[in-house]
Protein backbone atom coordinates (compact mmCIF):
# COMPACT_ATOMS: atom_id res chain seq x y z
CA UNK A 1 0.00 0.00 0.00
CA UNK A 2 1.39 3.81 -1.19
CA UNK A 3 1.41 6.47 1.32
CA UNK A 4 -1.29 7.95 -0.50
CA UNK A 5 -3.20 4.68 -0.57
CA UNK A 6 -3.26 4.66 3.24
CA UNK A 7 -4.03 8.72 3.07
CA UNK A 8 -7.19 7.86 1.02
CA UNK A 9 -8.52 5.14 3.01
CA UNK A 10 -8.30 7.59 6.18
CA UNK A 11 -9.31 10.57 4.35
CA UNK A 12 -13.26 9.00 4.92
CA UNK A 13 -14.61 7.62 8.28
CA UNK A 14 -17.94 6.61 7.91
CA UNK A 15 -19.09 5.26 11.39
CA UNK A 16 -19.69 7.99 13.64
CA UNK A 17 -22.34 8.22 16.25
CA UNK A 18 -24.57 11.72 17.01
CA UNK A 19 -26.64 12.16 20.10
CA UNK A 20 -29.77 10.35 18.49
CA UNK A 21 -27.75 6.80 19.26
CA UNK A 22 -27.57 6.05 23.16
CA UNK A 23 -24.36 6.20 23.35
CA UNK A 24 -24.15 9.46 21.73
CA UNK A 25 -22.46 12.07 23.79
CA UNK A 26 -25.15 15.09 24.38
CA UNK A 27 -22.40 17.35 22.85
CA UNK A 28 -22.32 14.88 19.70
CA UNK A 29 -24.83 16.83 17.31
CA UNK A 30 -24.63 16.81 13.73
CA UNK A 31 -23.03 20.32 13.18
CA UNK A 32 -20.49 19.42 15.80
CA UNK A 33 -19.82 16.09 13.91
CA UNK A 34 -19.43 17.94 10.66
CA UNK A 35 -17.12 21.17 12.14
CA UNK A 36 -14.73 18.47 13.20
CA UNK A 37 -14.58 16.33 10.17
CA UNK A 38 -13.65 20.02 8.77
CA UNK A 39 -10.96 20.48 11.91
CA UNK A 40 -9.12 17.05 11.37
CA UNK A 41 -9.43 17.76 6.78
CA UNK A 42 -12.00 14.60 6.59
CA UNK A 43 -13.27 14.06 3.05
CA UNK A 44 -16.09 12.28 3.79
CA UNK A 45 -17.65 10.81 6.90
CA UNK A 46 -20.97 9.10 7.81
CA UNK A 47 -23.62 9.45 10.36
CA UNK A 48 -24.56 6.35 11.49
CA UNK A 49 -26.40 6.21 14.18
CA UNK A 50 -28.42 3.14 15.81
CA UNK A 51 -31.39 1.37 14.42
CA UNK A 52 -31.89 -1.69 17.01
CA UNK A 53 -34.21 -4.44 16.90
CA UNK A 54 -37.65 -3.35 18.11
CA UNK A 55 -36.85 0.03 18.84
CA UNK A 56 -38.85 2.91 16.51
CA UNK A 57 -35.54 4.97 15.84
CA UNK A 58 -34.90 8.56 16.75
CA UNK A 59 -33.47 9.01 13.67
CA UNK A 60 -36.52 8.32 11.25
CA UNK A 61 -38.48 11.37 13.28
CA UNK A 62 -35.15 13.81 13.15
CA UNK A 63 -33.91 13.01 9.43
CA UNK A 64 -36.04 16.02 7.75
CA UNK A 65 -34.58 18.33 10.43
CA UNK A 66 -31.43 16.57 9.56
CA UNK A 67 -31.13 17.31 6.31
CA UNK A 68 -31.95 20.74 6.55
CA UNK A 69 -29.46 21.41 9.65
CA UNK A 70 -27.08 20.07 6.90
CA UNK A 71 -27.93 22.03 4.25
CA UNK A 72 -27.43 25.05 5.99
CA UNK A 73 -23.79 24.01 7.23
CA UNK A 74 -21.16 25.52 4.45
CA UNK A 75 -18.95 22.27 4.42
CA UNK A 76 -16.36 20.89 2.18
CA UNK A 77 -17.16 17.44 3.97
CA UNK A 78 -19.41 14.98 2.31
CA UNK A 79 -21.39 14.22 4.98
CA UNK A 80 -24.14 10.38 4.33
CA UNK A 81 -26.95 10.41 6.62
CA UNK A 82 -27.12 6.53 7.52
CA UNK A 83 -27.71 4.24 10.06
CA UNK A 84 -26.34 1.42 11.75
CA UNK A 85 -29.15 -1.47 11.66
CA UNK A 86 -29.04 -4.72 13.05
CA UNK A 87 -28.74 -8.00 11.38
CA UNK A 88 -30.06 -9.60 14.35
CA UNK A 89 -30.57 -12.93 13.21
CA UNK A 90 -30.48 -15.46 10.04
CA UNK A 91 -32.88 -13.19 7.32
CA UNK A 92 -34.23 -10.20 10.15
CA UNK A 93 -33.29 -7.27 9.49
CA UNK A 94 -34.00 -3.71 11.27
CA UNK A 95 -36.42 -2.11 8.73
CA UNK A 96 -37.48 -5.46 6.78
CA UNK A 97 -40.93 -4.46 6.76
CA UNK A 98 -40.44 -0.77 6.89
CA UNK A 99 -41.42 0.20 3.19
CA UNK A 100 -42.26 3.86 3.91
CA UNK A 101 -38.92 4.28 6.07
CA UNK A 102 -37.45 7.43 4.81
CA UNK A 103 -34.24 6.81 2.45
CA UNK A 104 -30.89 6.59 3.61
CA UNK A 105 -27.68 7.78 1.90
CA UNK A 106 -25.46 4.85 3.65
CA UNK A 107 -27.02 1.71 5.10
CA UNK A 108 -24.35 -0.13 7.38
CA UNK A 109 -25.22 -3.55 9.20
CA UNK A 110 -23.92 -4.74 12.10
CA UNK A 111 -24.45 -8.83 12.26
CA UNK A 112 -22.70 -8.88 16.07
CA UNK A 113 -24.33 -7.08 18.81
CA UNK A 114 -25.66 -10.23 20.47
CA UNK A 115 -25.72 -7.99 23.83
CA UNK A 116 -29.07 -6.80 22.34
CA UNK A 117 -32.29 -7.44 23.41
CA UNK A 118 -33.98 -9.39 20.58
CA UNK A 119 -30.96 -10.44 19.11
CA UNK A 120 -31.11 -14.42 18.49
CA UNK A 121 -28.58 -16.54 19.81
CA UNK A 122 -27.44 -19.92 18.27
CA UNK A 123 -29.18 -22.99 19.59
CA UNK A 124 -25.49 -24.43 19.69
CA UNK A 125 -23.95 -21.56 22.37
CA UNK A 126 -20.24 -22.69 22.20
CA UNK A 127 -17.46 -20.46 20.24
CA UNK A 128 -17.52 -23.03 17.20
CA UNK A 129 -21.59 -22.48 17.34
CA UNK A 130 -21.73 -18.72 17.02
CA UNK A 131 -18.85 -18.19 14.20
CA UNK A 132 -21.33 -20.52 12.21
CA UNK A 133 -24.14 -18.47 13.38
CA UNK A 134 -22.52 -15.39 12.04
CA UNK A 135 -21.29 -16.55 9.05
CA UNK A 136 -25.25 -17.61 8.45
CA UNK A 137 -25.74 -13.82 9.43
CA UNK A 138 -23.11 -12.67 7.42
CA UNK A 139 -24.37 -14.81 4.13
CA UNK A 140 -27.98 -13.73 4.71
CA UNK A 141 -27.30 -9.99 5.20
CA UNK A 142 -24.95 -9.77 2.21
CA UNK A 143 -27.43 -11.72 -0.53
CA UNK A 144 -30.46 -9.69 0.66
CA UNK A 145 -28.77 -6.95 -1.14
CA UNK A 146 -29.63 -4.71 1.97
CA UNK A 147 -26.22 -3.36 2.77
CA UNK A 148 -23.74 -1.02 1.63
CA UNK A 149 -21.44 -2.10 4.33
CA UNK A 150 -20.82 -4.40 7.56
CA UNK A 151 -20.00 -2.59 10.72
CA UNK A 152 -17.14 -4.55 12.93
CA UNK A 153 -17.30 -7.69 11.38
CA UNK A 154 -15.81 -10.73 13.00
CA UNK A 155 -15.49 -9.54 16.35
CA UNK A 156 -16.59 -11.35 18.88
CA UNK A 157 -16.13 -8.59 21.79
CA UNK A 158 -19.73 -7.88 22.15
CA UNK A 159 -20.44 -12.01 22.61
CA UNK A 160 -17.45 -12.06 25.23
CA UNK A 161 -19.01 -9.12 27.22
CA UNK A 162 -22.59 -10.33 27.57
CA UNK A 163 -21.58 -13.76 28.48
CA UNK A 164 -18.22 -13.64 30.09
CA UNK A 165 -19.94 -14.92 33.42
CA UNK A 166 -22.14 -17.42 31.95
CA UNK A 167 -19.81 -18.46 28.81
CA UNK A 168 -15.59 -19.55 29.01
CA UNK A 169 -15.25 -17.19 26.23
CA UNK A 170 -11.94 -14.46 26.06
CA UNK A 171 -12.16 -12.07 23.23
CA UNK A 172 -10.53 -13.46 20.12
CA UNK A 173 -11.84 -17.22 20.90
CA UNK A 174 -14.67 -16.56 18.25
CA UNK A 175 -12.98 -14.60 16.11
CA UNK A 176 -9.71 -16.35 15.66
CA UNK A 177 -12.22 -19.35 14.45
CA UNK A 178 -12.54 -17.91 11.32
CA UNK A 179 -11.33 -18.94 8.41
CA UNK A 180 -9.22 -17.51 5.56
CA UNK A 181 -11.44 -19.05 3.26
CA UNK A 182 -14.45 -18.53 4.98
CA UNK A 183 -13.35 -14.89 5.25
CA UNK A 184 -12.75 -14.82 1.42
CA UNK A 185 -15.81 -16.66 0.04
CA UNK A 186 -17.79 -14.07 2.05
CA UNK A 187 -15.70 -10.90 1.08
CA UNK A 188 -16.60 -12.50 -2.60
CA UNK A 189 -19.94 -12.57 -2.22
CA UNK A 190 -19.84 -9.19 -0.45
CA UNK A 191 -17.53 -7.55 -3.80
CA UNK A 192 -20.24 -9.18 -6.17
CA UNK A 193 -22.76 -7.25 -4.04
CA UNK A 194 -21.25 -4.22 -3.55
CA UNK A 195 -20.50 -4.39 -0.64
CA UNK A 196 -17.92 -2.75 1.94
CA UNK A 197 -15.74 -4.15 5.00
CA UNK A 198 -15.05 -1.98 7.70
CA UNK A 199 -11.69 -1.17 9.49
CA UNK A 200 -13.06 -0.06 12.58
CA UNK A 201 -10.35 1.40 14.68
CA UNK A 202 -11.29 0.34 18.09
CA UNK A 203 -10.51 -3.07 17.46
CA UNK A 204 -6.86 -2.30 16.19
CA UNK A 205 -4.98 -3.06 19.28
CA UNK A 206 -6.98 -5.98 20.88
CA UNK A 207 -7.70 -7.90 17.16
CA UNK A 208 -4.50 -6.99 14.98
CA UNK A 209 -3.56 -10.30 14.46
CA UNK A 210 -6.85 -11.17 12.75
CA UNK A 211 -6.84 -7.41 10.99
CA UNK A 212 -3.88 -8.64 9.13
CA UNK A 213 -5.45 -11.55 7.91
CA UNK A 214 -8.38 -10.09 7.28
CA UNK A 215 -6.75 -7.10 5.72
CA UNK A 216 -4.51 -9.53 4.19
CA UNK A 217 -7.46 -12.01 2.57
CA UNK A 218 -9.66 -8.98 1.09
CA UNK A 219 -6.95 -7.79 -0.97
CA UNK A 220 -6.51 -10.81 -2.12
CA UNK A 221 -10.23 -11.02 -3.18
CA UNK A 222 -10.34 -7.46 -4.13
CA UNK A 223 -12.84 -6.41 -1.51
CA UNK A 224 -13.31 -3.06 -0.50
CA UNK A 225 -12.72 -1.44 2.78
CA UNK A 226 -13.35 1.45 5.05
CA UNK A 227 -12.41 2.83 8.15
CA UNK A 228 -14.40 3.77 10.57
CA UNK A 229 -14.02 5.34 13.94
CA UNK A 230 -17.57 4.47 15.60
CA UNK A 231 -17.05 7.57 17.41
CA UNK A 232 -19.72 8.46 20.23
CA UNK A 233 -17.94 12.10 20.84
CA UNK A 234 -16.54 14.34 18.11
CA UNK A 235 -12.94 14.29 19.44
CA UNK A 236 -12.89 10.11 19.59
CA UNK A 237 -13.28 11.26 15.31
CA UNK A 238 -9.58 11.97 15.18
CA UNK A 239 -7.95 9.05 13.11
CA UNK A 240 -4.00 10.19 13.53
CA UNK A 241 -2.95 7.23 15.88
CA UNK A 242 -5.15 4.96 14.62
CA UNK A 243 -3.72 5.57 11.13
CA UNK A 244 -0.08 5.51 12.83
CA UNK A 245 -0.97 1.94 14.30
CA UNK A 246 -2.37 0.35 11.19
CA UNK A 247 0.47 1.30 9.34
CA UNK A 248 2.59 -0.16 12.08
CA UNK A 249 1.19 -2.95 13.30
CA UNK A 250 -1.46 -3.67 10.17
CA UNK A 251 0.34 -3.50 7.40
CA UNK A 252 3.52 -3.54 7.92
CA UNK A 253 3.30 -6.86 9.94
CA UNK A 254 1.13 -8.22 7.26
CA UNK A 255 3.60 -7.70 4.40
CA UNK A 256 6.73 -9.26 6.76
CA UNK A 257 4.35 -11.95 7.60
CA UNK A 258 3.53 -12.61 3.83
CA UNK A 259 7.81 -12.66 3.23
CA UNK A 260 8.37 -14.86 6.18
CA UNK A 261 6.07 -17.53 4.25
CA UNK A 262 7.91 -17.41 1.12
Amino acid sequence: MSNDALDALFSENLHIHTNLSRCGGRDSTLTAVVRQAEKLGLRRIAVTDHIHPYETPKLFHNLPLLRRELAALDTDVEVLLGAELSAYGVHKYTLQYANAAPKLDFYMYAHNHYHMRGWEQPEDQSAEGYKRHCLQVLKTVIRSGKADALAHPFADKYIVREFEDVLPFTKGCITDLFTDNEIGDLMELGKNRGVMWELNTTLFADYAGFLRRYYRTGLEVGARFFVGSDAHRPEAMDLTEAKKYFKENIFFQMRSERNADG
